[in-house]
């Protein structure tokens, strides 16, 4: 998967065909003394051939190879082309990944001190049919059956693999990732971030595979497993193209006690949205769309009628029981 930090799996022994041992790091500082080694920072899919792993130090390939993790199991031949050590390497497979298809790098690496590694890190096959998308509603408030949810709705055709949103206040999991789903233009997509019933589907074929409060047949449906609160009310959040990929959309709210951004973290997202021109004029607080009044039957979404030019002014929280997941918005806001 891609743009994703990877616990470094640690072997201080030759490389064996395309496995590794999984050995908890700190054992490194046992087995090594004050050996230092690269760490391996990320691996993501460039293209549908390539995918780039990207390390702390200087390293040098050993061996490598992709096997394919779905129905049709197999080893890809895989090569790199590498004259010196570099911090940066791109590995080329023999074949094409489908879009979506779950794989597995495994790769052996060696330091300038002789130190070696070996390493296998999940991803899935590029997505190049990445389609246009814009958030359209959110809930912040949790409450019996009614969840914490997104919706997004569908511009041009394409499928939903690796999409990514980036949810800025949450530091306990901070990005999600959709599985692969076409979609059509028109199309809602919900994502509803706790599992609390029976019967939940994450849906890629049909709207009406799945049940649940706030389910909806006129949307695809995919359902998280988070806990406490896992979508604020004062935040920023990215849809991304793919982890660390291109914003495609972007939405600032804060409550009206907030003068600053209350992280590091999310004062840079927000800057990302406004270098992306997902959001405007600025990147400041006093930009965001006020959240305040939200509860689980007042959500924050964007008015259908007016044009959509990314910025507060588009947004308003919904009178209550206007909510409205996988329709139209309602364009009755709430009056304090």
């Amino acid at each position: 998967m891609s743009r994703l930090v990877i616990c470094l799996v640690f072997v201080l022994a030759a490389f064996t065909g395309c496995s590794s041992c999984v050995i908890d790091p700190q054992t490194i500082s046992i087995w090594g003394g004050d050996i230092q080694v690269p760490e391996l920072l990320s691996v993501y899919p460039v293209s549908t051939y390539e995918l780039t792993a990207e390390f702390s130090g200087l390293v040098t390939v050993n061996a490598a190879c992709v096997e394919q993790t779905d129905d049709s199991t197999k080893v890809i031949e895989t090569l790199w082309n590498q004259k010196a050590a570099s911090s940066l390497i791109t590995f080329v497979m023999a074949e094409k990944i489908g879009i979506g298809v779950p794989v597995i790098l495994s790769a052996s690496v060696q330091d300038s001190g002789g130190n070696s590694y070996s390493f296998s890190v999940p991803f899935t096959g590029y997505n190049e049919r990445v389609p246009d998308l814009r958030i359209t509603e959110i809930r912040t408030g949790y409450a019996k059956l009614k969840v914490e949810y997104m919706e997004i709705l569908v511009l041009s055709d394409g499928n939903m693999a690796g999409v990514a949103v980036y949810n800025a206040m949450n530091s306990t999991k901070s990005v999600y990732e959709f599985p692969g789903c076409e979609v059509r233009a028109g199309d809602f997509v919900l994502w509803h971030l706790r599992s609390v019933e029976e019967g939940l589907i994450c849906e890629s074929d049909a709207m009406d595979a799945s049940l649940g409060t706030d389910s909806s047949n006129s949307a695809w449906d995919f359902w998280d497993t988070q806990e406490r609160a896992p979508l604020k009310s004062t935040n920023v959040l990215l849809l991304q193209e793919r982890i660390g990929g291109r914003i495609l959309d972007a939405l600032l709210c804060a409550e009206s006690k907030y003068d600053a951004w209350p992280s590091e973290a999310v004062r840079l997202a927000a800057e990302a949205a406004v270098e992306a021109g997902a959001w405007g004029p600025t990147a400041l607080i006093t930009d965001a769309v006020c959240s305040d009044y939200m509860t689980p039957t007042r959500t924050l979404g964007r008015n259908p009628q007016f044009d959509d030019t990314d910025c507060a002014g588009n947004w308003m929280v919904c009178a209550t029981s206007c909510a409205s997941p996988g329709t139209v918005n309602s364009s009755k806001p709430h009056v304090p």
